[in-house]
C-alpha cells in the first residue's frame, strides 16, 4: 500500500471515530508513520484528502454496481435487485463514515465541498435513473424524477432506521420490498400525472447528459483529451439530421469502457 492510500485509510478510520473537524492532520500523519510535513507532499490540506476519500468511496460503489454480473437466468428485475443490494450493503458497511459526513458537514461548509457533494449527488441520481430505465423501459421517461424520488426515499429511510435503530434485517427481504413497491407505482402510472414535471424533457435530458459527461471527463486525470474528442464527435452525430447510427453505437461502446463515466453514458444512451 502506498503512503497516499495509507493516509486515506487512516483518515477514514479517524474521521469515523472522532469526526472530520476533531481529527487533526498531525493525528493522520502519526497513524501513517510519517511527519506532518510529509502529509502535505501527498495532500494540500485535510479537506482535499477528505474530497479524495469521498470520491473514492463513491466511485467504488458506482463501479461495483456497473460491473455487477447477471446470470443467464436473470431478468431485468433480478438485475435491478442485485444493484440495489450492492448499493445498500456498501452503504451499510461504511455507515460510520457516511454518518460522520451527514453530521459534520453542511452545504455551506465550503464552496469546494459544496461542488463535490453536488457532483456526487448528480452522479447518484443518474445511476438511479439508468437502473430504472433499464428495468422498466422508456415508457417511464416522464415519471423518472418522481420514481427516483420514491426509490431514494425508500432506500434512505430504511438505511437510516437500520443504522440508528440498529435493526437487523435481511437485505434480500428489504430489496424485494423496495422493488415490489416500485412495481406497484409503475403499474399504476396510467392513473397518475408526473409531479416533478419541470425536471423532465427529452431534449433537456440529452443536453444535461452531455454536460454531465463533459464535466466528469474534465475532472478526471486520465484519457481526458481522447474522451472529450470522442464525446464531441458523438454530440456532432446526434445533432445531425441524418446521423450515422453505426458510428453513434461505436462511440458509445468506446465511452462505456471507462468505469468512471459508464453510468452517465448508459443513461444518455437511453435517450439517443
Amino acid at each position: 500500500m502506498d503512503k497516499k492510500t495509507e493516509l486515506m485509510k487512516h483518515a477514514v478510520r479517524l474521521f469515523s471515530l472522532k469526526g472530520f473537524h476533531q481529527t487533526s492532520v498531525q493525528e493522520i500523519a502519526d497513524a501513517t508513520g510519517i511527519s506532518k510535513g510529509a502529509f502535505y507532499k501527498h495532500f494540500d490540506s485535510k479537506e482535499i484528502l477528505f474530497v479524495h476519500v469521498l470520491k473514492l468511496h463513491h466511485q467504488e460503489i458506482m463501479t461495483e454496481i456497473s460491473n455487477s454480473q447477471a446470470s443467464f437466468a436473470d431478468d431485468s428485475k433480478d438485475i435491478f435487485k442485485k444493484k440495489l443490494a450492492i448499493e445498500i450493503e456498501r452503504t451499510l458497511s461504511n455507515h460510520e463514515f457516511f454518518m460522520m459526513v451527514f453530521k459534520d458537514f453542511t452545504l455551506t461548509e465550503s464552496e469546494t465541498l459544496k461542488d463535490v457533494f453536488m457532483e456526487l449527488r448528480q452522479s447518484t441520481i443518474t445511476l438511479h435513473k439508468t437502473i430504472l430505465l433499464d428495468t422498466y423501459g422508456a415508457s417511464i421517461d416522464p415519471f423518472l424524477p418522481d420514481l427516483v424520488a420514491i426509490l431514494e426515499g425508500l432506500m434512505q429511510q430504511y438505511i437510516f432506521v437500520l443504522v440508528f435503530e440498529k435493526k437487523q434485517v435481511s437485505i434480500s427481504k428489504l430489496v424485494n420490498f423496495i422493488t415490489t413497491t416500485i412495481d406497484a407505482v409503475v403499474n399504476n402510472l396510467d392513473c397518475m400525472e408526473p409531479v416533478l414535471t419541470d425536471a423532465y424533457s427529452p431534449a433537456s435530458t440529452i443536453a444535461e447528459g452531455f454536460q454531465q459527461l463533459t464535466k466528469k471527463i474534465k475532472a478526471s486525470e486520465t484519457h481526458q483529451e481522447k474522451l472529450l474528442a470522442t464525446l464531441e464527435l458523438l454530440k456532432e452525430q446526434v445533432e445531425q439530421e441524418n446521423p450515422q447510427e453505426f458510428l453513434i453505437e461505436a462511440l458509445l461502446v468506446y465511452l462505456k469502457q471507462f468505469a468512471f463515466i459508464k453510468n452517465e453514458v448508459i443513461y444518455l444512451e437511453n435517450f439517443l
